[in-house]
């Protein structure tokens, strides 16, 4: 259905877009009921609920959202209910998704972690302290798991 001229739709009112152009920088943290496409450079926390990533954006920091495509960098966890990598995407962290596409090109280094798969571990462990003897510990050793503990591996698509 078509709308008048000066009348936004009730679709837009309701979902403000924020946009960060190329040229901006900004730290600190960013959180808006509405969408946000990002071209500019942010380091610090995201919290939306659309979030577009352009080409030229870089991210550092943690992101969480409903909707994320990404056709920049990220650098740090996201956690999202539906997650689009671009084929100019670059992820370098964590992904918690309800549901994730990866186009042929795009860059991810870290573990996927399915919601709905295990939704007390969204909170990933972190890395082990070293050992008391001052050395680091063997990462070549096997991790000690449940039966029922859900694998994930860092993966690099290129």
């Amino acid at each position: 259905m078509l709308r008048k001229l000066g009348k936004p739709s009730d679709s837009v009112a309701a979902s403000p877009l924020s946009i960060i152009g190329a040229d901006v920088r900004i730290v600190g943290n960013i959180t808006t009921e509405g969408e946000m496409q990002i071209d500019g450079r942010v380091e610090g926390d995201i919290g939306c609920k659309t979030l577009v990533i352009g080409a030229s954006a870089h991210i550092i920091g943690e992101v969480k959202a409903h909707t994320v495509r990404i056709h920049g960098e990220v650098s740090g966890r996201l956690a999202a209910d539906h997650v689009t990598i671009g084929r100019t995407g670059k992820v370098t962290g964590d992904i918690c998704h309800g549901s994730l596409e990866i186009q042929s090109g795009a860059e991810v280094e870290g573990h996927f972690l399915r919601k709905d798969a295990h939704p007390e571990a969204v909170a990933l462990p972190k890395p082990s302290p070293k050992a008391d003897n001052g050395k680091d510990q063997d990462d070549t050793s096997p991790a000690v798991m449940a039966a029922d503990d859900e694998v994930s591996a860092p993966a690099t698509i290129n």
